[in-house]
């Protein structure tokens, strides 16, 4: 993505009709995931201080899950935990993670949501979030998806795709995974419907058209072969104002299988649930 250097680009524009234009050439369609944890600001004071530094180790964990499993997705995206965080724009109780795909950001999603089970569970390998457990025993998040246009300057990302996505976040109080219509296209466009997403694998991957140029040596665990997804459910459930454009949001429920090493005991099988079956309107 090239960066909008616009203090200097705008040194060799005078006339108001080419200065307007300027900005078209440095958008670029992005997906956002959107994530952060609910009622953040009830946590009492300690909390509040750990929430960040339990994120940002489960954040590492997750990058590093997508790039040692997942590099039939990812490996475009980069081969180093910095290539996600130059993507990445924290919020401290969650953040905005740019992708090329919405499957990449449910990838990621469901590596999270896991690497989340595992924390609260009192699982996690990490001894640092073994410390802050007894602290932050237990959290919720709320995810969204967004599909639109984005532009990079001086370092950081704007864009109608991120403010979509914070607008959308704001509105859930039920901890869903909610999308919009753009993220329904894409999946309707290139894999026929995000339902689809129970019955892919690399090799149904392999024979659709945005795929056709996916490197099959490539590892996925969760589409090595059909079955890691249980369900897939999608349903309209309203529409939020974003400056002049109505956006139609849809309640997305995902459940995968995943396993994560664990330290209680050998049983480290995850049933990872991104959103839920609540359909009720946006507030």
């Amino acid at each position: 993505m090239k960066e909008f250097k616009a203090e200097k680009l705008l040194e060799e524009l005078h006339d108001e009709e080419n200065i307007r234009k300027l900005p078209e050439a440095y958008l670029y369609r992005r997906v956002i995931l959107g994530f952060d944890i609910y009622k953040y600001s009830q946590f009492p004071h300690a909390e509040q201080i750990y929430v960040p530094v339990v994120l940002e180790h489960l954040y590492q964990k997750t990058c590093q899950n997508c790039l040692d499993h997942e590099a039939f997705h990812f490996h475009k995206y980069g081969d180093r935990i910095e290539d996600f965080r130059k993507n990445f724009i924290s919020t401290g109780d969650g953040g905005f993670q740019l992708f090329e795909t919405p499957v990449q950001a449910i990838v990621f999603s469901l590596f999270f949501q896991a690497n989340v089970m595992r924390f609260v569970s009192g699982s996690s390998p990490d001894p640092l979030l073994m410390k802050l457990h007894p602290i932050i025993h237990t959290f919720e998040l709320r995810y969204a998806i967004t599909y639109d246009h984005v532009y990079s300057y001086k370092r950081n990302f704007y864009g109608p795709a991120i403010i979509n996505n914070a607008r959308i976040l704001s509105r859930d109080s039920l901890n869903r995974l909610l999308i919009d219509s753009n993220t329904v296209l894409w999946f309707i466009h290139h894999l026929n419907s995000i339902e689809n997403l129970l019955d892919l694998d690399k090799k149904a991957f392999l024979q659709t058209a945005f795929y056709k140029d996916a490197d099959p040596g490539q590892s996925s665990y969760l589409f090595n072969r059909k079955g890691s997804f249980i369900s897939v459910d999608i349903l309209k459930i309203g529409q939020i104002e974003a400056k002049t454009r109505s956006l139609d949001i849809y309640n997305l429920h995902i459940q995968a299988k995943l396993s994560l090493k664990i330290r209680k005991h050998d049983y480290q099988i995850f049933v990872t649930t991104l959103g839920n079956l609540n359909t009720s309107g946006i507030t």
